[in-house]
């Protein structure tokens, strides 16, 4: 319906993180670190009745930026695994919401804007 009604935005973030947290190219002990971390730091957003199941999945993404490193240092051949898996999942969306060969229309009504960030690197 998407293409049909012709949407702008589609939030996909979360179905793209679940696919690597779900992955089985995703070591198991680094899964249950990132699972750890999140029980730890973030135990005051548990909701009342939550499951410990239902909280992780709800609060996991949050593993994705103190964990950067680690995620980035995965060895290469589960990282590739898990890069394909996502991939099969880009090409399928593009495909479903009719975006393929669409690059011509973004570049005519999208004008980039440079944003300089100053974060005292040396």
């Amino acid at each position: 319906m998407f293409p049909k009604v012709g949407a702008a935005e589609i939030h996909l973030a979360t179905g793209f993180q679940n696919i690597i947290y779900d992955s089985s190219s995703l070591p198991n002990a680094f899964q249950e670190e990132a699972y750890k971390s999140v029980k730890k730091e973030l135990a005051g957003e548990r909701k009342q009745g939550e499951t410990e199941e239902q909280f992780i999945h709800s609060t996991r993404k949050k593993a994705l930026g103190p964990l950067k490193k680690r995620w980035r240092d995965l060895p290469g051949d589960e990282k590739s695994r898990i890069m394909k898996e996502l991939e099969e999942r880009f090409a399928l969306l593009f495909h479903k919401l009719k975006v393929v060969g669409t690059k011509k229309y973004v570049q005519e009504n999208m004008k980039p804007l440079l944003i300089r960030h100053e974060i005292g690197l040396p």
